[in-house]
């Protein structure tokens, strides 16, 4: 898992304000609805993670939680900040790998 110094210092501002403890998790987005309903990553400021569920990383001194299933199923993940979508996660599976 990657983070770009851009995407770090936004998301450190963010957890400066959320308080002692707090983390970003790195998780599933279900976007849009019924038929057009699609699956996306995206990230949320947490305060509490499954010890038996979850993997913790440190980039660049910012921790970062992620679910141990989707970390297996999509171990490329590159979290950047794009001027025009905010805080943007590009994965790639284990099959392209």
């Amino acid at each position: 898992m990657e983070i770009s110094r851009e995407a770090r210092e936004k998301l450190a501002e963010f957890l400066e304000d959320y308080g002692d403890g707090g983390f970003v998790r790195v998780a599933r987005l279900v976007t849009g609805g019924g038929c057009c309903a699609k699956l996306s990553l995206g990230v949320s400021l947490d305060d509490e993670k499954n010890e038996a569920e979850d993997l913790v990383f440190s980039l660049d001194g910012l921790p970062v939680v992620i679910d141990k299933s989707l970390h297996a199923a999509l171990p490329e993940i590159e979290i950047v900040f794009d001027a025009e979508r905010g805080i943007v996660v590009n994965a790639q599976s284990a099959a392209e790998t």
